[in-house]
């Protein structure tokens, strides 16, 4: 297997944000001179708009492959086929090959109610009496199958956690797919990396032989209206009525992830700041949502374990 590299971000907010061109603009030219594989972003980008087609050229500009995963913001005024569609995306859960690893990429955005399984979209949830995020058991059957490729090493990709206990903000089904991976690891494979977006906080933990790797937010930490604030200006405001309930990094957080021949992982992380407010300065702690909100992104180079493959 030849050694892989690959950039990714997650939670722009494009349409929520004042400067989110910039980020993007700044990931670009960061990432130009890495000689990456591929770029991938964990959803709740922006918008499906018209206007909003020159964020996919200016990723069209790196000149690399880059993949996309739905986010429940994506959807939020949209049905999911019109994201699907701007995102250039056949399918909303996929999976790709680039050197002997095999990445995943999956659609936790699902509802179940009475009737079954109902994607997302359209602000349909009622919290009352329906479950999400989950994954669908077709889903679930799929991942199933992709786990059992000839490739030695794995990586999935999601918008919600596996891993996270907090709340609601975990995938309800998140105990059956660990119990999957950890199947799989058994059986002289293995699941390297879990990577998800959603939670605008750094997180890394691994569980039993698998990194479950929670991807802070290339833009800001969201606490809502009871912390509103105003450290910007009224005109700006106005046009972003959202920004009072967040506290915006001064940087747009991304991460760079390396694979090499032997299945060793290096994380590249970033060590941000805020922008004009912190947490602190509203009263909040270090934690938020089950995840640390420092403007950070943990980084990570750990040796894996040679895998002797069973018979």
């Amino acid at each position: 297997m030849n050694k892989i590299k690959f950039a990714l971000f997650t939670d722009l907010h494009y349409d929520h944000i004042p400067d989110g061109r910039q980020r993007i603009e700044s990931f670009i030219t960061n990432i130009k001179d890495e000689d990456v594989n591929f770029v991938i972003e964990l959803g709740d980008f922006c918008s499906p708009k018209e206007e909003n087609h020159v964020l996919m050229d200016m990723l069209d500009s790196i000149g690399k492959p880059h993949y996309h995963l739905i986010g429940n913001h994506d959807s939020d005024l949209f049905p999911k086929e019109k994201v699907m569609n701007f995102l250039k995306m056949d399918n909303s859960y996929y999976s790709f090959k680039c050197g002997g690893v095999r990445f995943i990429a999956l659609d936790t955005c699902y509802i179940k109610t009475n009737n079954g399984y109902e994607p997302y979209c359209n602000k349909n949830y009622d919290k009352t009496k329906d479950i999400y995020p989950i994954l669908p058991d077709y889903e679930f059957k799929w991942l199933e199958h992709q786990l059992t490729d000839d490739s030695e090493y794995f990586i999935i990709f999601s918008h919600h956690s596996f891993e996270n206990e907090f709340a609601k903000r975990g995938v309800y089904n998140r105990d059956d797919v660990k119990k999957l991976i950890d199947k799989v690891n058994n059986t002289g494979k293995k699941v390297l990396l879990c990577i998800n977006g959603h939670d605008h906080g750094d997180s890394l933990k691994k569980i039993g032989q698998t990194y479950y790797f929670g991807l802070n937010s290339m833009s800001y930490i969201w606490f809502g209206p009871q912390f509103e604030h105003f450290c910007y200006s009224d005109e700006i405001h106005k046009q972003y009525p959202s920004l009072k309930d967040m506290v915006l990094y001064q940087e747009g957080l991304y991460s760079i992830i390396t694979i090499t021949e032997n299945g060793e992982v290096a994380i590249q992380g970033m060590n941000g700041h805020y922008q004009n407010i912190s947490p602190k300065d509203l009263g909040i702690g270090d934690v938020w949502n089950g995840r640390s909100i420092s403007p950070i992104i943990s980084s990570l180079k750990e040796k894996s374990v040679n895998i002797t493959k069973k018979d």
